[in-house]
């Protein structure tokens, strides 16, 4: 048996570092109304931690998924006793970090089903943007004219300015945030107050910002990946997915070979397929830091990617890593969502009707 629980605002616990952490509304609506998400990529007899648990049961119920596996929905506070029956294999987060490790706690789940601090911080720095700076060199070596990707980390307002004055049209990121929140966009060299205030307030309180240049993006996706119990990264599926204003909002639901039938439309499938080699190489390099502790050996994480058109409108370029999830992702719930036969296809989206988050399946057959 495993326990298991939703808990989105992790890049922002991260941002924070602290134990007692208090997420955002936004980000305690969406953990609430979602709780039950992890029962989809479940085994049969899991536990999945929720908020309150009719409204857990009954929206799993309606949900339209082809798998559904029968788990056991239970609250924070009721772990204590689900402990006293049985000790599980795992406990298995959305993502880890000094909150969720620190609330799992409190609950009396023992210290040893949980990671350690320092894993913990190990994981926090692996998650900071500033890691994908070196994937991204490594991967795209020998495959610049196909690729296109750079990024920098600053650690102070002279480098940014300098960087906005020699390249007008740029992006920049906060070394740990979420669904858009840490990304603004600087275009044509304009800099507004409320854009500087932000860019020093993220310095002062991360430590620096990552800049990249503004690409014309013409198709999000990403790969998911697991790192098992042996420390070897693998490939786990294509993740087609869509933003607005930066925001995730769904995810293409198909099989694999429908998936990469779309992604050839743009760039080789033998492209794609270097690229996933590679970057099951880097990355199991890079978590190869992370202590060997039983609570962290298996951990699902997505990275993001982007097609790009060219200057001259002749074809498209791939951005292999446009940043490293080290959590589960929304295409990680999409893979568990996706049907089994070519012939169907769905859409999965996330909507918000002013009271409440959503999660919207639709399947047609093609």
């Amino acid at each position: 048996m495993t326990i298991r629980i939703f808990n989105p605002e992790h890049d922002i616990a991260l941002a924070s570092n602290m134990e007692r952490f208090t997420a955002p509304h936004a980000g305690r609506l969406l953990r609430s109304d979602l709780c039950y998400l992890p029962a989809l990529w479940s085994n049969e007899g899991d536990v999945v931690i929720v908020d309150d648990i009719d409204f857990a049961e009954s929206a799993y119920r309606r949900l339209k998924a082809e798998r559904k596996p029968a788990v056991e929905f239970c609250t924070m506070e009721q772990i204590a006793h689900v402990l006293s029956s049985c000790i599980p294999s795992a406990i298995d987060p959305w993502g880890w970090d000094l909150a969720i490790r620190f609330q799992l706690l409190s609950v009396g789940v023992p210290e040893d089903l949980l990671p350690s601090k320092d894993a913990v911080q190990e994981i926090r720095l692996l998650s900071n943007r500033k890691c994908t700076t070196n994937i991204l060199e490594n991967v795209r070596k020998g495959l610049e004219s196909k690729t296109c990707g750079e990024s920098i980390y600053i650690t102070d307002y002279h480098s940014f300015s300098e960087r906005l004055q020699s390249n007008a049209n740029i992006v920049v990121k906060a070394p740990w945030s979420s669904s858009g929140r840490g990304v603004r966009y600087f275009q044509n060299g304009e800099l507004t107050e409320n854009a500087l205030n932000w860019v020093n307030n993220v310095i002062r309180l991360q430590g620096g910002v990552m800049i990249e240049p503004l690409y014309n993006n013409v198709k999000d996706f990403g790969m998911e990946f697991r790192r098992d119990a042996n420390g070897r990264v693998y490939y786990l599926g294509l993740s087609l997915f869509q933003t607005q204003n930066g925001a995730y909002t769904g995810n293409l639901l198909a099989t694999e070979a429908v998936k990469r039938d779309i992604m050839s439309k743009y760039v080789s499938l033998e492209l794609l397929d270097e690229i996933t080699a590679r970057l099951e190489k880097e990355l199991s390099n890079m978590f190869s830091v992370l202590p060997k502790e039983s609570a962290i050996s298996d951990i699902r994480f997505g990275v993001d990617m982007m097609i790009v058109a060219k200057d001259d409108a002749d074809g498209f370029l791939l951005h292999p890593c446009v940043e490293i999830n080290l959590r589960r992702t929304m295409g990680h719930v999409a893979l568990s969502l996706s049907p089994l036969d070519d012939i169907k296809e769905g859409n999965m989206a996330i909507t918000y009707d002013s009271k409440r988050y959503h999660l919207k399946l639709k399947y047609n057959y093609m």
